[in-house]
């Protein structure tokens, strides 16, 4: 009995003030799209660089004139090094294939070239764990203080431009988690507190008869947390007709997956029960 009557004054509150309570839908449907879409694009992100982790690694260049002994002494030390997952040794003449295959119609131009200008050099692979800056940072280091080793380079500049871009993304979710919540807290507060003003005198005359302030609570909870639902709902079905989109122009990676989307939906439905347990707490305060 007391369910269907929590369930009949939520559809009843929700009559009573039916543009405050698109409002609040709006809301939260926006908040909730626009958090959902930076948090789309930083799994996206993640998802990118994941894969060009694999193909993080660090190539040793070795010095001229190093005797071919040394060098197969370098390649065993690189090799020996914890996170190192092999060390790959290639030629002058290696080299310079891959170099003009990488140039393609030009490749023609190097003809003109008498000496082979390319070092040799070792293409170091790392463990799975050591794909990142710090990581590669320390073993270049290592790898740089091996005798006959002339040069060291893993693209340090742009690696870490990669990684100060994913840091941002978190910093922007982490700032957009708040400015939205709020303002959905916000919008579904008002919302149920105008509700709650326009009831003021049912509310005291069921406070008269004994109503607790638990039993006077709970429709307005329940309003709040379905305003909260549906809000969250619609932005979900918005981000998934957005991805799919711009999955068909740009090729995106992926989508949430049906546990972080419940998560998103919950956190809206959270969203709207905290503002409406906010001001139903204030105004029986104040009642």
């Amino acid at each position: 009995m007391s369910l269907k009557y929590y369930l009949r004054e939520t559809l009843a509150g929700y009559r009573r003030a039916k543009l405050m309570g698109l409002l609040s839908i709006s809301s939260v449907t926006a908040a909730l799209f626009l958090l959902g879409t930076f948090l789309l694009v930083t799994l996206n992100f993640q998802f990118a660089l994941k894969g060009l982790r694999e193909k993080f690694e660090i190539q040793a260049f070795i010095r001229d004139g190093a005797p071919e002994a040394q060098v197969t002494v370098a390649g065993s030390a690189i090799r020996s090094l914890p996170g190192v997952r092999d060390a790959a040794f290639v030629s002058k003449e290696e080299a310079l294939r891959r170099f003009r295959e990488e140039l393609g119609d030009r490749g023609g131009l190097l003809s003109a070239i008498e000496t082979n200008p390319l070092p040799r050099s070792f293409r170091v692979s790392l463990q799975p764990e050591h794909r990142n800056p710090e990581s590669m940072a320390a073993l270049a280091e290592k790898i740089q203080k091996i005798p006959g080793v002339d040069e060291v380079e893993y693209g340090k500049a742009w690696l870490g431009r990669l990684y100060r871009v994913g840091y941002l993304l978190v910093v922007i979710d982490a700032s957009l988690l708040v400015i939205v919540s709020l303002a959905a807290v916000m919008v579904v507060f008002n919302t149920i507190q105008l509700t709650l003003y326009a009831r003021r005198q049912e509310i005291e005359i069921m406070r008269l008869v004994g109503a607790t302030d638990g039993f006077i609570r709970r429709p307005f909870l329940l309003e709040g947390m379905a305003q909260g639902l549906a809000g969250s709902l619609l932005g979900g079905v918005g981000l998934y007709l957005g991805y799919r989109v711009l999955s068909s122009q740009f090729g995106m990676l992926g989508f949430f997956s049906r546990q972080q989307m419940a998560a998103l939906v919950l956190f809206g439905v959270a969203l709207g029960g905290l503002g409406s347990w906010v001001a139903v707490r204030r105004f029986l305060g104040r009642a």
